[in-house]
């Protein structure tokens, strides 16, 4: 049941995107009716599958890879249709659509079974930080994803090249506006987790150190991030330049978090 969820979800996040790449293609539209339809479907169904695992393991699907990604997928397609309740802003689920996909996809190929840890990781405080931070990915997520259109759209009109891009993609006046969003939203957001969780591993004396995949992992997408947010809100980097950073925060987080994962072997983390 958990499974067939899943995939379900998948097909239906699978085929929204498909609307939206035929749609960008021909130069023209947006995610309408049928395709809207199915990426809201496809979120229920998601949610139902979380649910279905809550209510098989008693337990959160916040730790171990699988339950992990399949969390941290959902809420950043909740966030990325939250805002494109917006007609202006459904483009971007371009580019949101497929980071569901590749969570999504990686959730469902590394299995969704719950990790036995010990009781430290099901507490309240624990909770709060790794839902926080999902929240705060999210957001980057959909920061970074405007700021890759607001680049291609940008050098678009410098070209004075009229294509899909051109007709396609929001102006640049939205893109930047969501490209703020999304960062104002993901940046406090992850901000606050990694502070809770810091506070957390102090409670139970684990220690912070940099060795720690997870740890890793959180410094250096904050560290690109806070680059992204002053690019943002600094009168000389405005602009392409700032969107340029965000897009780029997201390729190095990206990057980071593969070669982790394909380094550190089990399944025993947060969201690595």
């Amino acid at each position: 049941m958990i499974l067939a969820l899943h995939l379900v979800a998948l097909l239906g996040y699978l085929g929204a995107w498909g609307v939206l790449l035929r749609a960008f293609r021909s130069g023209g539209g947006t995610l309408e009716t049928p395709g809207w339809q199915i990426a809201v479907a496809a979120v229920l169904v998601h949610a139902a599958g979380l649910v279905a695992f809550v209510a098989r393991f008693g337990t959160l699907p916040l730790v171990g890879m699988g339950p992990a990604s399949s969390t941290l997928a959902l809420a950043i397609a909740v966030l990325g249709l939250g805002a494109a309740v917006r007609r202006e802003r459904r483009p971007a689920m371009l580019f949101v659509l497929p980071v569901v996909l590749g969570l999504l996809g990686l959730a469902a190929l590394v299995g969704l079974r719950p990790v036995h840890l010990d009781s430290a990781f099901r507490g309240p405080w624990f909770v709060f930080h790794v839902s926080v931070v999902f929240v705060g990915c999210a957001g980057l997520v959909l920061g970074s994803a405007a700021g890759a259109m607001y680049v291609l759209q940008f050098r678009a009109l410098k070209r004075k090249s009229f294509g899909s891009v051109f007709r396609f993609f929001p102006s640049l006046d939205v893109l930047e506006r969501l490209n703020r969003l999304g960062l104002l939203v993901g940046f406090p957001g992850l901000t606050l987790g990694l502070l809770a969780g810091w506070s957390w591993t102090l409670t139970y004396g684990r220690g912070l150190a940099l060795r720690d995949p997870q740890v890793l992992f959180g410094v250096v997408t904050w560290l690109t991030y806070l680059a992204a947010i002053v690019a943002r809100f600094s009168p000389r980097w405005r602009g392409e330049r700032a969107a340029l950073v965000s897009a780029g925060a997201f390729v190095v987080s990206a990057l980071v978090f593969v070669v982790l994962r394909v380094l550190i072997v089990g399944p025993e983390s947060v969201f690595l």
